[in-house]
């Protein structure tokens, strides 16, 4: 029984054994395939991650990429906005001049021979007769201020006889101006009034007629301030040929108003009306903006525009200087009131200037005043009248040298727009010197080398062409 017993635990024992065997034999193989199995579910893994790694790699490029691309977009959508509210004009204008009186064609340094004769700035964009010239290249660039970009600048260059008058550039050869250096209405002295290059062609000659920059200040409806040299406010015709209605500056633009100023100005608008203060350097028509000396001049204006058709302004130059035409010896108070109204329509055009202009405490002063229409015609074709009277009393006007005398002018324009942009002027003006004192400088004729030295009434007729390119 015993031994029975003792081969039963002997079995037992041994199937337990070899169980236990076996069974760790099959434990060692699943886990050797669990590690087979973990160590390939690592590899993958690390292939992954390499995969998410170089992944994240290109797209930490593209998206450097993209940003790039979003920075230079915006880089280059600032540059288009600027370039987008960057105005330019341009502009060349050519013209041919012939004085029906015929003045000498070798007058020398007296002044004869040109155009305008002795009297050299009735016509000092158009000075020689028979000839044919560059009256301006025209380039004007520049940026209005707005509530959104308050920073402006304005910028203007122009070439050809135009320039030579403004700049007073290059070799002595021109009109004579007749100056009065002791303030007596006495004339004591005779000087170049046009300086030009040598051989009489001004193409090349050139002058800066506006550099200034402007700031929007946000007060109210915005103050503007300029800074710089601009043109004036004061009078209807300006320096452009292209924006006339004829193709010769009036007589109360050329003598009895500045061209440009250089200084401050200040301007804003109350609804319908603009106001505007300014300080500058003179308000000189031949020294408009130099600084002859320690003083400035003061600049009011007040302009009314209650429509696009309709607008009225008043502006007053004021300051311590020579009058505004007359060079003399000392630098005596004086002023200049300008007074312009306009009517624009689709049927009828029109403007009314008038100026007075005087020294203060002294008894030379002037008046002018011009009345100009403009109709159109045609789609193509217009019609242009100026008509004009300056007084002048006590020589305050040196190209006239009287103490007392009267201008009268007629200038009437044909314009036609032979292709767009393109447009041809033909022009015939009459100019009337009547001086009552002391008067020598008349306009030349062929036979006559220089005027003769007594009072009267000389008068001269001007046929002109001109042709100007503008956009």
């Amino acid at each position: 029984m015993r031994t029975v017993g003792t081969k039963l635990v002997a079995l037992v024992t041994g199937l337990f054994v070899a169980g236990s065997a076996y069974a760790s034999s099959e434990t060692d193989k699943e886990l050797a395939e669990m590690r087979a199995l973990v160590k390939e579910l690592g590899q993958k893994v690390d292939a992954q991650q390499e995969q998410l790694q170089h992944q994240g790699g290109l797209l930490q490029d593209a998206q450097k990429v993209v940003r790039e691309q979003q920075q230079e977009k915006g880089a280059l959508s600032g540059v288009g906005e600027f370039w987008q509210a960057i105005d330019v004009n341009m502009s060349v204008a050519s013209s041919y001049a012939y004085n029906f009186r015929n003045p000498e064609p070798d007058g020398g340094s007296s002044g004869a021979g040109l155009n305008s004769g002795a009297s050299g700035l009735f016509y000092p964009f158009h000075p020689d007769h028979n000839s044919f010239q560059v009256d301006q290249v025209w380039f004007d660039i520049g940026k209005e201020t707005t509530d959104e970009s308050r920073a402006g600048f304005h910028t203007t260059v122009l070439y050809g006889t135009t320039a030579s008058f403004l700049g007073q550039s290059g070799n002595l050869n021109g009109p004579t101006v007749a100056i009065d250096t002791d303030g007596d209405g006495i004339v004591d002295d005779f000087q170049q009034g046009i300086n030009r290059r040598s051989f009489n062609d001004s193409t090349s000659d050139y002058y800066v007629h506006q550099a200034f920059v402007q700031y929007l200040a946000p007060v109210g409806e915005g103050v503007e301030f300029t800074f710089g040299k601009f043109a004036t406010p004061i009078g209807a015709e300006v320096a452009d040929a292209s924006k006339n209605w004829a193709v010769t500056r009036g007589n109360v633009y050329n003598l009895l108003q500045p061209i440009d100023h250089l200084g401050l100005m200040a301007s804003t608008d109350i609804g319908p009306v603009t106001i505007g203060a300014g300080v500058v350097n003179q308000i000189n028509l031949l020294t408009s903006s130099a600084d002859v000396n320690s003083e400035k001049s003061y600049l009011g204006r007040i302009a009314f525009a209650p429509s696009d058709m309709f607008s009225f302004a008043t502006t007053v130059a004021y300051g311590n200087e020579s009058p505004a035409v007359t060079v003399t010896g000392e630098h005596d108070t004086s002023g200049l009131v300008d007074v312009l109204a306009n009517f624009t329509s689709d049927a009828f055009s029109a403007y009314v200037n008038a100026n007075y202009a005087w020294v203060e405490g002294r008894s030379p002063e002037a008046w002018g005043v011009s009345v100009a229409g403009q109709v159109p015609i045609t789609d193509m074709l217009s019609a242009a009248l100026r008509l004009e009277y300056v007084r002048d009393n006590n020589g305050f006007l040196p190209i006239l040298s009287s103490r007392h005398s009267e201008i009268y002018g007629a200038t009437g324009t044909l314009a036609y727009e032979i292709a767009e942009n393109l447009t041809i002027k033909t022009e015939v003006r009459w100019d009337k010197v009547n001086e009552n004192a002391d008067g020598v400088h008349e306009f030349f004729s062929e036979d006559e080398y220089s005027p003769p030295d007594n009072n009267g009434t000389e008068d001269q007729i001007v046929g002109l062409a001109q042709v100007v390119y503008s956009f």
